[in-house]
């Protein structure tokens, strides 16, 4: 992370990663899904990647409607399934800075796919003054200390009419009630700041930050995928960091590490060879 970097996530409470996935690897998750999507309910259920869609009384989401052939707006178990999906686990492009905003050894406590048609948002969630053990935002001798750090990988283009993320800059911060949330953001408000991205692009943020999506006013249906980390110590979201059968034989030492979490409080090994 840049000092400019380091300035900026510290004063937004985000970054956004222009190009951190190549347009192979966005092909070949583009690909994968689109074969997920072909298989019935008891196929991906069978697989542990079972689509879970969105009901129309969900608190945080505005529910999509899909066009004539298409999915409904529904959440997805990645890892479950393996594949390309494994790789983003410890991606070099994005997981350094993951690493600084957490301070202290860390694992990945979660990664979905997420779906979402026209018509479709999410309402505006944290960045209220709330104190939540899963999400502070905290920085102390000279390091950042986040509870928990999110990536959203974009995997198609998304521009303000497709229902692209969108923040308030800075609510990690606040002292006071956020206004806004519960509200579907509205892109003209002056508090909120959409971000549009190109397929492979990343918004790295605090989880502490007001963050929700606008409603996708057009006909594209919106693919992203989140990856959350947080401290060792942490536990994993429910089943969302559930890995496929044989993970263990084929990932290497670092994505081992992150889905079973290093212990934060290893002793050093006494004798060891300082070399």
């Amino acid at each position: 992370m840049t000092p400019e970097e380091r300035y900026l996530f510290d004063v937004q409470g985000y970054l956004v990663l222009r190009g951190v996935l190549s347009p192979d690897m966005c092909h070949r998750l583009n690909e994968t899904i689109d074969h997920l999507e072909t298989l019935s309910r008891d196929e991906v259920v069978a697989l542990g990647a079972a689509r879970k869609y969105r009901e129309p009384d969900n608190v945080y989401a505005k529910v999509g409607t899909p066009s004539a052939g298409d999915l409904g707006d529904y959440d997805c178990e990645v890892l479950r399934y393996g594949g390309p999906f494994e790789e983003l686990i410890d991606w070099s492009h994005t997981l350094p800075y993951i690493e600084q905003m957490i301070g202290e050894p860390c694992r990945l406590d979660a990664a979905s796919f997420m779906s979402r048609n026209s018509g479709g948002a999410f309402r505006f969630h944290h960045g209220y003054a709330e104190l939540l053990p899963y999400s502070e935002y905290a920085f102390q001798d000279g390091e950042f200390k986040c509870v928990s750090a999110k990536i959203g990988y974009a995997l198609t283009d998304v521009d303000v009419e497709d229902g692209c993320f969108a923040v308030i800059p800075g609510s990690h911060k606040s002292n006071f009630t956020n206004p806004l949330v519960g509200q579907v953001p509205d892109p003209g408000h002056p508090l909120v700041q959409p971000l549009p991205c190109k397929a492979g692009d990343a918004v790295i943020f605090s989880e502490d930050l007001s963050h929700g999506a606008v409603e996708n006013r057009s006909l594209k249906v919106r693919r992203t995928l989140f990856y959350s980390y947080a401290p060792a110590f942490h536990c994993a979201w429910h089943d969302l960091a559930m890995t496929a059968e044989g993970f263990e034989k084929r990932a290497n030492r670092r994505r081992l590490e992150l889905i079973q979490g290093p212990s934060p409080f290893a002793a050093p090994v006494v004798g060891a060879d300082a070399h």
